[in-house]
């Protein structure tokens, strides 16, 4: 009788321990989708604008350092150009994360596959700020570097409710500045390497996550 009262005690001590859990990961994944969400809206925009540019500089680059082309530049890839030292991006924490994590209590997630896809996304945030840090340390601001050649004003951006910069560019200028093709040539191999393995990766991985924590909130 005592050893059927122990066996029955701690039967329903694990069930309580794990209605418990059911109970605290469905808070939990509710949390995070909302730190989710935040993230994604902070960083959405110009997460968008990060990625882009390095198309414009690819295209950009073929058409300085090719003295034959006839091509012109266009604002896109002028801007491209201008703005290829700029590698700032708003990624928040996951606070819910951080608290699970912190309490040891990351095992409640019944999920394998998002535990798994959580421990990555951190070590993409890591990742990103990494690269942010080394190649910033290595670019040069060509608009400053070379403000003939590179020309920056501001305005007011009405729709957007921001200051932006409006770049121009004297193509000749360019291809006749060895110093500047130079400096040009090693602001896009850190940008291909910023986004190439920082911000692609953790761009990705921020989606790959929403998708399991909406699959696993139905």
């Amino acid at each position: 009788i005592v050893v059927i009262g122990v066996f029955i005690g701690i039967q329903v001590a694990n069930w309580n321990s794990t209605r418990t859990d059911r109970a605290d990961e469905g808070v939990f994944l509710e949390r995070l989708q909302e730190d989710l969400i935040r993230v994604e809206e902070a960083s959405a925009r110009v997460r968008t604008r990060r990625i882009s540019l390095i198309d414009d500089l690819d295209d950009a680059a073929a058409i300085v350092f090719n003295e034959d082309s006839e091509k012109q530049l266009t604002p896109d890839q002028c801007t491209a150009i201008g703005s290829s030292s700029y590698y700032y991006l708003n990624v928040l924490e996951l606070p819910s994360l951080t608290e699970l994590a912190n309490s040891g209590r990351v095992e409640i997630i019944r999920d394998r596959e998002l535990r798994t896809a959580l421990v990555e996304y951190q070590q993409r945030v890591e990742a990103l700020k990494y690269f942010t840090q080394t190649q910033t340390a290595v670019i040069t601001n060509i608009a400053t570097f070379r403000p003939e050649i590179v020309k920056l004003e501001t305005y007011f951006d009405d729709s957007l409710g921001e200051i932006y910069g409006r770049y121009s560019c004297d193509l000749s200028g360019m291809r006749a500045d060895q110093a500047f093709l130079n400096v040009m040539s090693e602001n896009i191999d850190s940008y291909d390497a910023y986004v190439r393995d920082g911000l692609l990766p953790w761009s990705e991985q921020l989606t790959e996550v929403q998708r399991l924590v909406d699959r696993a909130l139905d």
